[in-house]
Protein backbone atom coordinates (compact mmCIF):
# COMPACT_ATOMS: atom_id res chain seq x y z
CA UNK A 1 0.00 0.00 0.00
CA UNK A 2 1.70 3.34 -1.43
CA UNK A 3 0.79 6.08 1.05
CA UNK A 4 -0.21 9.44 -0.36
CA UNK A 5 -2.01 11.60 2.39
CA UNK A 6 -4.48 14.14 1.79
CA UNK A 7 -2.74 16.65 4.43
CA UNK A 8 -0.33 16.48 6.77
CA UNK A 9 0.30 19.13 9.46
CA UNK A 10 3.21 21.58 9.82
CA UNK A 11 5.46 21.27 12.88
CA UNK A 12 6.81 24.65 12.81
CA UNK A 13 3.98 26.70 11.08
CA UNK A 14 0.66 26.94 9.97
CA UNK A 15 -0.08 25.74 6.22
CA UNK A 16 -0.13 28.64 3.72
CA UNK A 17 -3.53 29.59 2.43
CA UNK A 18 -4.47 27.95 -0.97
CA UNK A 19 -6.73 29.82 -2.99
CA UNK A 20 -10.11 29.06 -2.89
CA UNK A 21 -11.37 27.79 -5.79
CA UNK A 22 -13.27 29.32 -8.37
CA UNK A 23 -17.16 30.55 -7.91
CA UNK A 24 -19.40 27.37 -9.12
CA UNK A 25 -20.01 27.69 -12.54
CA UNK A 26 -23.38 27.21 -14.16
CA UNK A 27 -25.42 24.30 -13.66
CA UNK A 28 -25.23 23.00 -17.16
CA UNK A 29 -21.44 23.30 -17.17
CA UNK A 30 -21.43 20.96 -14.06
CA UNK A 31 -23.84 18.51 -15.39
CA UNK A 32 -22.43 17.88 -19.18
CA UNK A 33 -19.36 15.84 -18.13
CA UNK A 34 -22.25 13.03 -16.38
CA UNK A 35 -24.71 12.89 -18.84
CA UNK A 36 -23.44 10.05 -21.45
CA UNK A 37 -21.51 8.86 -18.81
CA UNK A 38 -20.16 8.96 -15.57
CA UNK A 39 -16.45 8.10 -14.94
CA UNK A 40 -15.24 7.65 -11.60
CA UNK A 41 -12.56 9.53 -11.71
CA UNK A 42 -14.60 12.81 -13.12
CA UNK A 43 -17.18 12.36 -9.63
CA UNK A 44 -14.38 12.50 -7.23
CA UNK A 45 -12.60 15.58 -9.67
CA UNK A 46 -16.05 17.27 -8.95
CA UNK A 47 -16.52 16.35 -5.49
CA UNK A 48 -13.10 17.85 -4.60
CA UNK A 49 -13.48 20.83 -6.29
CA UNK A 50 -17.17 22.14 -6.30
CA UNK A 51 -18.54 20.51 -2.71
CA UNK A 52 -20.17 23.25 -1.01
CA UNK A 53 -19.06 22.28 2.07
CA UNK A 54 -15.49 21.47 1.13
CA UNK A 55 -15.59 25.37 -0.06
CA UNK A 56 -17.60 26.51 3.24
CA UNK A 57 -14.22 24.49 5.05
CA UNK A 58 -11.76 26.34 3.16
CA UNK A 59 -13.06 29.23 3.90
CA UNK A 60 -13.25 28.31 7.35
CA UNK A 61 -9.71 27.94 7.68
CA UNK A 62 -8.78 31.24 5.61
CA UNK A 63 -10.52 33.23 8.23
CA UNK A 64 -8.70 31.23 10.89
CA UNK A 65 -5.11 32.44 9.73
CA UNK A 66 -6.29 35.60 10.28
CA UNK A 67 -6.59 35.29 14.21
CA UNK A 68 -2.72 35.37 14.72
CA UNK A 69 -2.50 38.94 14.02
CA UNK A 70 -5.16 40.25 15.68
CA UNK A 71 -4.09 38.25 19.34
CA UNK A 72 -0.59 38.79 19.18
CA UNK A 73 -1.18 42.70 18.39
CA UNK A 74 -1.04 45.69 21.32
CA UNK A 75 -3.91 46.92 22.56
CA UNK A 76 -4.91 50.56 20.82
CA UNK A 77 -3.31 53.44 22.68
CA UNK A 78 -5.38 55.74 24.20
CA UNK A 79 -5.74 59.23 23.68
CA UNK A 80 -7.40 61.87 26.18
CA UNK A 81 -8.37 65.76 25.95
CA UNK A 82 -9.17 67.51 29.19
CA UNK A 83 -10.19 71.21 30.10
CA UNK A 84 -10.32 72.75 33.15
CA UNK A 85 -13.24 74.48 33.50
CA UNK A 86 -13.33 75.07 37.74
CA UNK A 87 -9.90 77.22 37.39
CA UNK A 88 -8.97 80.80 37.58
CA UNK A 89 -7.24 80.61 34.22
CA UNK A 90 -8.38 78.22 31.26
CA UNK A 91 -6.01 75.96 30.80
CA UNK A 92 -6.13 72.01 29.23
CA UNK A 93 -4.39 68.85 29.02
CA UNK A 94 -3.19 66.18 26.51
CA UNK A 95 -2.36 62.56 27.17
CA UNK A 96 -1.35 59.27 25.63
CA UNK A 97 -1.54 56.28 27.36
CA UNK A 98 -0.62 52.56 25.93
CA UNK A 99 -1.57 49.50 27.56
CA UNK A 100 1.20 46.74 27.29
CA UNK A 101 0.64 42.88 28.76
CA UNK A 102 3.41 40.65 29.72
CA UNK A 103 5.32 39.43 26.61
CA UNK A 104 4.36 35.64 27.68
CA UNK A 105 0.85 36.83 26.97
CA UNK A 106 1.11 37.85 23.68
CA UNK A 107 3.01 34.93 22.80
CA UNK A 108 0.86 32.37 24.53
CA UNK A 109 -2.29 33.84 22.84
CA UNK A 110 -0.26 33.70 19.27
CA UNK A 111 0.42 29.60 19.59
CA UNK A 112 -3.26 29.31 20.77
CA UNK A 113 -4.34 31.23 16.97
CA UNK A 114 -1.56 28.75 15.60
CA UNK A 115 -2.85 25.97 16.78
CA UNK A 116 -6.93 27.00 16.01
CA UNK A 117 -5.53 27.23 12.35
CA UNK A 118 -4.40 24.39 11.92
CA UNK A 119 -6.77 22.49 13.29
CA UNK A 120 -9.39 24.72 10.68
CA UNK A 121 -6.76 23.17 7.98
CA UNK A 122 -7.25 19.74 9.56
CA UNK A 123 -11.20 19.77 9.22
CA UNK A 124 -10.99 21.59 5.46
CA UNK A 125 -8.77 18.35 4.38
CA UNK A 126 -11.56 16.48 6.39
CA UNK A 127 -14.69 17.68 4.37
CA UNK A 128 -11.99 16.89 1.62
CA UNK A 129 -12.05 13.41 2.28
CA UNK A 130 -15.88 12.73 3.49
CA UNK A 131 -16.58 14.79 -0.04
CA UNK A 132 -13.94 11.96 -1.70
CA UNK A 133 -15.41 9.17 0.46
CA UNK A 134 -19.40 9.89 0.46
CA UNK A 135 -19.35 10.42 -3.37
CA UNK A 136 -17.22 6.99 -3.86
CA UNK A 137 -19.60 5.31 -2.06
CA UNK A 138 -22.49 6.49 -3.83
CA UNK A 139 -20.78 6.24 -7.19
CA UNK A 140 -21.10 2.37 -6.09
CA UNK A 141 -24.43 2.26 -4.98
CA UNK A 142 -25.04 3.44 -8.87
CA UNK A 143 -22.96 1.10 -10.19
CA UNK A 144 -24.81 -1.28 -8.64
CA UNK A 145 -28.09 -0.03 -9.49
CA UNK A 146 -26.72 0.05 -13.61
CA UNK A 147 -26.12 -3.46 -13.39
CA UNK A 148 -28.88 -4.51 -11.54
CA UNK A 149 -31.00 -2.89 -14.06
CA UNK A 150 -28.91 -4.66 -16.93
CA UNK A 151 -29.67 -8.13 -15.37
CA UNK A 152 -33.13 -7.93 -14.03
CA UNK A 153 -33.85 -7.05 -17.70
CA UNK A 154 -31.85 -9.94 -19.55
CA UNK A 155 -33.35 -12.17 -16.70
CA UNK A 156 -37.06 -10.28 -17.81
CA UNK A 157 -36.86 -11.10 -21.25
CA UNK A 158 -36.24 -15.22 -20.49
CA UNK A 159 -39.19 -15.21 -18.38
CA UNK A 160 -41.27 -13.21 -21.63
CA UNK A 161 -39.93 -16.15 -23.46
CA UNK A 162 -40.48 -18.91 -21.22
CA UNK A 163 -44.08 -17.58 -20.58
CA UNK A 164 -44.39 -18.11 -24.12
CA UNK A 165 -43.05 -21.25 -25.05
CA UNK A 166 -45.58 -22.41 -22.18
CA UNK A 167 -48.41 -21.04 -23.54
CA UNK A 168 -47.16 -22.35 -27.42
CA UNK A 169 -49.66 -25.13 -27.90
CA UNK A 170 -48.43 -28.72 -28.48
CA UNK A 171 -45.05 -28.29 -28.61
CA UNK A 172 -41.98 -30.83 -26.78
CA UNK A 173 -42.19 -29.94 -23.10
CA UNK A 174 -45.55 -28.17 -23.14
CA UNK A 175 -46.24 -27.73 -19.18
CA UNK A 176 -49.27 -27.05 -17.17
CA UNK A 177 -51.38 -23.83 -16.32
CA UNK A 178 -49.64 -23.36 -12.61
CA UNK A 179 -46.04 -23.05 -14.43
CA UNK A 180 -47.25 -20.49 -17.15
CA UNK A 181 -49.05 -19.04 -14.05
CA UNK A 182 -45.23 -18.96 -12.36
CA UNK A 183 -43.68 -17.74 -15.53
CA UNK A 184 -46.48 -14.72 -16.06
CA UNK A 185 -45.78 -13.55 -12.38
CA UNK A 186 -41.95 -14.02 -12.65
CA UNK A 187 -41.96 -11.47 -15.85
CA UNK A 188 -44.45 -8.92 -13.64
CA UNK A 189 -42.38 -8.76 -10.28
CA UNK A 190 -39.18 -8.06 -13.05
CA UNK A 191 -41.19 -5.08 -14.24
CA UNK A 192 -41.94 -4.07 -10.81
CA UNK A 193 -38.06 -4.38 -9.57
CA UNK A 194 -37.06 -2.09 -12.74
CA UNK A 195 -39.60 0.38 -11.94
CA UNK A 196 -38.43 0.31 -8.52
CA UNK A 197 -34.73 0.59 -9.34
CA UNK A 198 -35.12 3.61 -11.42
CA UNK A 199 -36.59 5.24 -9.05
CA UNK A 200 -34.01 4.55 -6.45
CA UNK A 201 -31.45 5.36 -9.11
CA UNK A 202 -33.13 8.46 -9.66
CA UNK A 203 -33.12 9.00 -5.87
CA UNK A 204 -28.82 8.12 -5.52
CA UNK A 205 -28.31 10.13 -8.39
CA UNK A 206 -30.03 13.34 -6.63
CA UNK A 207 -27.69 12.33 -3.40
CA UNK A 208 -24.73 12.15 -5.45
CA UNK A 209 -25.28 15.15 -7.16
CA UNK A 210 -25.63 16.81 -3.61
CA UNK A 211 -21.96 15.80 -3.07
CA UNK A 212 -20.95 17.29 -6.21
CA UNK A 213 -22.70 20.47 -5.78
CA UNK A 214 -24.65 20.08 -8.82
CA UNK A 215 -28.25 22.32 -8.46
CA UNK A 216 -31.33 21.61 -10.19
CA UNK A 217 -31.72 18.13 -12.89
CA UNK A 218 -28.91 16.11 -11.14
CA UNK A 219 -28.50 13.79 -14.70
CA UNK A 220 -26.16 11.54 -14.01
CA UNK A 221 -25.36 8.48 -16.62
CA UNK A 222 -24.26 5.27 -16.37
CA UNK A 223 -21.43 4.33 -14.76
CA UNK A 224 -18.24 2.79 -15.95
CA UNK A 225 -16.89 -0.94 -15.47
CA UNK A 226 -14.00 -1.64 -12.58
CA UNK A 227 -11.65 -3.97 -11.80
CA UNK A 228 -12.46 -7.08 -9.86
CA UNK A 229 -11.94 -6.85 -6.32
CA UNK A 230 -8.97 -8.68 -5.09
CA UNK A 231 -7.69 -9.99 -1.53
CA UNK A 232 -6.66 -6.70 0.20
CA UNK A 233 -3.24 -7.50 0.64
CA UNK A 234 -2.43 -5.17 4.01
CA UNK A 235 -3.08 -6.24 7.20
CA UNK A 236 -5.46 -4.21 10.25
CA UNK A 237 -2.54 -3.85 12.16
CA UNK A 238 -0.96 -1.60 9.76
CA UNK A 239 -3.56 0.01 8.55
CA UNK A 240 -4.31 1.11 11.85
CA UNK A 241 -0.69 2.40 12.30
CA UNK A 242 -1.30 4.69 8.68
CA UNK A 243 -4.67 6.04 10.70
CA UNK A 244 -2.24 7.26 13.51
CA UNK A 245 -0.34 9.49 11.37
CA UNK A 246 -2.77 10.44 8.52
CA UNK A 247 -6.75 10.57 10.12
CA UNK A 248 -7.39 14.27 10.22
CA UNK A 249 -9.79 13.67 13.43
CA UNK A 250 -7.18 12.31 15.61
CA UNK A 251 -4.74 15.04 14.27
CA UNK A 252 -7.25 17.24 15.14
CA UNK A 253 -7.31 16.06 18.41
CA UNK A 254 -3.74 16.09 19.24
CA UNK A 255 -3.90 19.64 18.10
CA UNK A 256 -6.94 20.17 20.52
CA UNK A 257 -4.79 18.60 23.70
CA UNK A 258 -1.83 20.67 22.55
CA UNK A 259 -3.71 24.49 22.61
CA UNK A 260 -5.44 23.36 25.81
CA UNK A 261 -2.04 23.46 26.97
CA UNK A 262 -1.05 26.84 25.83
CA UNK A 263 -4.37 27.60 27.65
CA UNK A 264 -3.27 26.42 30.54
CA UNK A 265 -0.11 28.66 30.48
CA UNK A 266 -2.01 31.45 29.83
CA UNK A 267 -4.41 31.16 32.65
CA UNK A 268 -1.37 31.01 34.86
CA UNK A 269 -0.03 33.91 33.65
CA UNK A 270 -3.38 36.15 33.83
CA UNK A 271 -2.54 37.53 37.45
CA UNK A 272 0.79 39.04 36.10
CA UNK A 273 0.18 42.44 35.68
CA UNK A 274 0.29 44.51 32.89
CA UNK A 275 2.09 47.56 32.02
CA UNK A 276 0.95 51.10 30.95
CA UNK A 277 3.03 54.04 29.64
CA UNK A 278 2.00 57.05 29.00
CA UNK A 279 2.54 60.75 28.96
CA UNK A 280 0.54 64.22 29.28
CA UNK A 281 0.98 67.88 27.87
CA UNK A 282 -0.77 70.58 30.21
CA UNK A 283 -1.37 73.71 28.69
CA UNK A 284 -1.23 76.67 31.43
CA UNK A 285 -2.43 79.99 29.62
CA UNK A 286 -0.40 81.95 32.70
CA UNK A 287 2.65 80.81 31.91
CA UNK A 288 5.50 80.71 29.30
CA UNK A 289 4.94 77.86 26.38
CA UNK A 290 8.12 76.61 27.42
CA UNK A 291 7.09 75.90 31.17
CA UNK A 292 3.97 73.89 30.58
CA UNK A 293 4.44 71.12 32.04
CA UNK A 294 5.13 67.68 30.23
CA UNK A 295 4.65 64.46 32.76
CA UNK A 296 5.69 60.52 32.05
CA UNK A 297 2.87 57.92 33.36
CA UNK A 298 3.73 54.27 34.36
CA UNK A 299 1.42 52.03 35.71
CA UNK A 300 0.30 48.33 35.96
CA UNK A 301 -2.71 46.36 36.45
CA UNK A 302 -3.60 45.32 39.69
CA UNK A 303 -4.90 41.54 40.38
CA UNK A 304 -7.28 41.78 42.67
CA UNK A 305 -10.06 39.46 41.97
CA UNK A 306 -8.41 36.78 42.91
CA UNK A 307 -11.45 34.65 42.72
CA UNK A 308 -11.69 35.37 39.10
CA UNK A 309 -8.05 33.88 38.23
CA UNK A 310 -8.35 30.88 40.22
CA UNK A 311 -11.50 29.96 38.06
CA UNK A 312 -9.94 30.31 35.19
CA UNK A 313 -7.31 28.22 35.68
CA UNK A 314 -9.59 25.77 37.05
CA UNK A 315 -11.71 26.00 33.50
CA UNK A 316 -8.24 25.59 31.77
CA UNK A 317 -7.42 22.96 33.77
CA UNK A 318 -10.75 20.75 33.25
CA UNK A 319 -10.88 21.71 29.11
CA UNK A 320 -7.30 20.39 28.93
CA UNK A 321 -8.23 16.98 30.81
CA UNK A 322 -11.61 17.28 28.23
CA UNK A 323 -8.91 17.16 25.25
CA UNK A 324 -7.07 14.40 26.50
CA UNK A 325 -10.37 12.49 26.87
CA UNK A 326 -12.02 12.92 22.94
CA UNK A 327 -7.78 12.37 21.88
CA UNK A 328 -8.59 8.65 23.31
CA UNK A 329 -12.13 8.20 22.45
CA UNK A 330 -11.21 9.57 18.81
CA UNK A 331 -8.05 6.81 18.63
CA UNK A 332 -10.70 4.12 20.07
CA UNK A 333 -13.08 5.06 17.63
CA UNK A 334 -10.46 5.19 14.33
CA UNK A 335 -9.92 1.58 15.37
CA UNK A 336 -13.20 0.08 16.21
CA UNK A 337 -14.53 2.08 12.49
CA UNK A 338 -11.05 0.94 11.03
CA UNK A 339 -11.84 -2.77 12.50
CA UNK A 340 -15.24 -2.66 10.61
CA UNK A 341 -14.98 -1.48 7.61
CA UNK A 342 -11.68 -4.24 6.77
CA UNK A 343 -13.91 -7.09 7.68
CA UNK A 344 -16.52 -6.08 5.67
CA UNK A 345 -14.24 -5.26 2.53
CA UNK A 346 -12.70 -8.81 3.24
CA UNK A 347 -15.97 -10.37 3.05
CA UNK A 348 -17.13 -8.73 0.23
CA UNK A 349 -13.78 -10.11 -1.16
CA UNK A 350 -14.73 -13.22 -0.40
CA UNK A 351 -18.62 -12.92 -1.95
CA UNK A 352 -17.23 -11.42 -5.34
CA UNK A 353 -14.72 -14.83 -5.91
CA UNK A 354 -17.39 -17.46 -4.86
CA UNK A 355 -19.96 -15.76 -7.25
CA UNK A 356 -17.55 -14.95 -9.99
CA UNK A 357 -15.84 -17.68 -9.73
CA UNK A 358 -18.30 -20.64 -8.62
CA UNK A 359 -21.83 -19.78 -8.39
CA UNK A 360 -22.90 -17.69 -11.33
CA UNK A 361 -21.03 -19.93 -13.62
CA UNK A 362 -22.17 -22.69 -12.37
CA UNK A 363 -25.49 -21.54 -12.34
CA UNK A 364 -25.49 -20.32 -16.00
CA UNK A 365 -24.38 -23.76 -17.15
CA UNK A 366 -26.76 -25.68 -15.07
CA UNK A 367 -29.72 -23.51 -16.86
CA UNK A 368 -28.17 -23.92 -20.31
CA UNK A 369 -28.10 -27.69 -19.81
CA UNK A 370 -31.65 -27.63 -18.86
CA UNK A 371 -32.82 -25.82 -21.50
CA UNK A 372 -31.51 -28.57 -23.66
CA UNK A 373 -33.05 -30.87 -21.61
CA UNK A 374 -36.28 -29.55 -21.76
CA UNK A 375 -36.01 -28.87 -25.56
CA UNK A 376 -35.66 -32.96 -25.38
CA UNK A 377 -38.88 -33.03 -23.31
CA UNK A 378 -36.67 -34.43 -20.48
CA UNK A 379 -37.18 -31.37 -18.20
CA UNK A 380 -40.29 -29.50 -17.14
CA UNK A 381 -40.96 -25.70 -17.33
CA UNK A 382 -40.29 -25.19 -13.31
CA UNK A 383 -36.76 -26.32 -13.05
CA UNK A 384 -35.61 -23.77 -15.56
CA UNK A 385 -37.88 -21.08 -13.86
CA UNK A 386 -36.16 -22.06 -10.51
CA UNK A 387 -33.13 -22.20 -12.13
CA UNK A 388 -33.56 -18.90 -13.67
CA UNK A 389 -34.44 -17.15 -10.47
CA UNK A 390 -31.18 -19.02 -9.31
CA UNK A 391 -29.24 -17.02 -11.89
CA UNK A 392 -30.95 -13.80 -11.26
CA UNK A 393 -30.11 -14.24 -7.61
CA UNK A 394 -26.27 -15.18 -7.82
CA UNK A 395 -26.28 -11.96 -10.41
CA UNK A 396 -27.46 -9.43 -8.10
CA UNK A 397 -25.22 -10.74 -4.78
CA UNK A 398 -22.48 -10.97 -7.33
CA UNK A 399 -22.79 -7.13 -8.03
CA UNK A 400 -23.83 -6.35 -4.48
CA UNK A 401 -21.05 -8.04 -3.23
CA UNK A 402 -18.99 -5.46 -5.72
CA UNK A 403 -20.49 -2.88 -4.59
CA UNK A 404 -19.89 -3.32 -1.01
CA UNK A 405 -16.06 -4.07 -1.50
CA UNK A 406 -15.68 -0.63 -3.36
CA UNK A 407 -17.92 0.99 -1.21
CA UNK A 408 -15.73 -0.24 2.23
CA UNK A 409 -12.59 0.80 0.40
CA UNK A 410 -14.17 4.68 0.95
CA UNK A 411 -15.11 3.85 4.38
CA UNK A 412 -11.24 3.02 5.16
CA UNK A 413 -10.41 5.62 3.01
CA UNK A 414 -12.34 7.81 5.33
CA UNK A 415 -10.49 6.44 8.63
CA UNK A 416 -6.83 6.47 6.85
CA UNK A 417 -7.09 10.64 5.94
CA UNK A 418 -5.17 9.31 2.85
CA UNK A 419 -6.09 7.08 -0.48
CA UNK A 420 -5.91 3.48 -0.62
CA UNK A 421 -3.63 1.68 -3.27
CA UNK A 422 -5.17 -1.72 -3.38
CA UNK A 423 -2.45 -4.48 -3.74
CA UNK A 424 -3.46 -8.16 -4.20
CA UNK A 425 -2.49 -10.68 -1.11
CA UNK A 426 0.58 -12.57 -1.81
CA UNK A 427 -0.14 -16.59 -2.22
CA UNK A 428 0.36 -18.82 0.33
CA UNK A 429 3.73 -20.92 -0.34
CA UNK A 430 3.18 -23.86 -1.73
CA UNK A 431 3.69 -27.17 1.04
CA UNK A 432 6.62 -29.67 -0.05
CA UNK A 433 4.35 -32.65 -0.33
CA UNK A 434 6.39 -36.20 1.23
Amino acid sequence: MHEAPLAHRSETATPRVAALPAATPEPSALLSPFRDKATLETVLRFAAEQSLLVRAAAQRWQAATHKRAQVVSLPDPKVEASYFVRQVDDRWMLSLSQDIPYPGKLILGGRIADTEAQAAYLRYQAAIRNALAEAKEMYFELYYIDRAQRITASIKGLYERYAALAGGGKEVGKTKLPEVFRAESQRAQLGYDLILLHEMRTTEAQRLGAILGLRGDSAIGPTEDVATPVPLGTSLEALAAVAERHNQELLAAGIEVERAGYQVQLARQAPIPDLMLGASYTDMRDVSSNKNPLSINVGVSIPLWFGKYRAMEKEAHAMQAAMQSEQVAAQLQVRADLARAYFRLHNASRLVRLYAETLVPQSRQALQSVEELYRKGDATLAAILELTATVHNFELARWRATADFYQNVARIERVLGMALTLTPAAPAPAKDTP
